[in-house]
């Protein structure tokens, strides 16, 4: 397929957020460089999504419905497979990009022809703790990018703008409902390509009670992660991750504990399997 050069296509995933969904796509719309298209992929919401998006009435936007519901990657596999721009930037029909995000990942592209993969800081808005962070909080270097994500995920999914050509050979895991950005980008550098940061907080995510997913969906996934990656099962992120992150272990009860040190004995156990 023959892209088109320089241009820009947004893909957004979205499952009923036609309370959201209209805030997310105007920040696209009022980036100082417009992009080629904007593709939002309905994964078949049963709200009034597709009146709103359509209300916008701008020809940047392309819309699309599935036919069933395929999970937030099914989705943004169909969009990176109906994107015709050279670069791919993946949003979130609940976050909202700042208006230079576009305009300044392109000029990474520009300036660095060996980056295939850029993603700029976020911050991220807990409406729930009445918290806010960066992610990442520091600038990575290039050249120390895959030795961080070997211990902790620091790049989430609507910070990412990736060349179309690589996008369309690494598509994500339709099989994860959470980590995904993390195994995306595992598999990315794992096959030597080059990822920038661009140390510039260019999106805004806000975490609401609606955000949080169950214990079972964090551990399913965590797992099936750990079994794709099994480096962090062997250096003991996988163990750590569960203890510093899964939702069950705010209380941090005794029988939480009891998880940490069996997903740690796990770890060990697996460690010798895989190496």
């Amino acid at each position: 397929m023959d892209f088109i050069a320089d241009g820009i296509s947004v893909v957004i995933p979205t499952y009923n957020r036609a309370h959201l969904i209209k805030e997310s796509l105007q920040s696209v719309l009022n980036q100082t460089l417009q992009p080629l298209e904007i593709i939002v992929v309905d994964d078949f919401s049963t709200d009034n999504t597709e009146e709103v998006v359509k209300s916008l009435n701008s020809p940047l936007i392309k819309y699309f419905k599935n036919q069933r519901t395929k999970g937030a990657n099914g989705a943004r596999n169909t969009g990176i497979m109906l994107s015709r721009g050279e670069f791919i930037a993946f949003h979130d029909s609940d976050d909202t990009w700042l208006p230079q995000k576009l305009i300044l990942q392109k000029l990474v592209f520009d300036k660095q022809k060996d980056i295939n993969l850029c993603f700029c800081s976020l911050e991220s808005i807990d409406s729930v703790k009445n918290e806010k962070r960066v992610i990442p909080r520091r600038y990575v270097d290039k050249e120390k990018v895959k030795d961080v994500l070997w211990k902790k995920n620091i790049i989430s999914t609507q910070t990412i703008m990736v060349r179309a050509t690589l996008a369309n050979e690494i598509f994500f895991d339709e099989e994860l409902k959470r980590f995904q950005d993390w195994d995306y980008v595992l598999r990315v550098v794992h096959r030597g390509e080059q990822i920038f940061h661009l140390d510039t907080v260019l999106v805004r995510q806000v975490i609401n009670i609606s955000s949080i997913s169950s214990t079972n969906n964090f551990l399913d996934n965590y797992w099936i992660l750990a079994k794709k990656h099994p480096y962090l099962i062997r250096n003991g992120v996988f163990a750590k991750q569960l203890y510093y992150k899964s939702e069950f272990l705010k209380n941090k009860s005794i029988q939480n504990i009891a998880v940490y040190v069996f997903m740690t004995i796990v770890a060990k156990f697996y460690s010798r399997i895989f190496y």
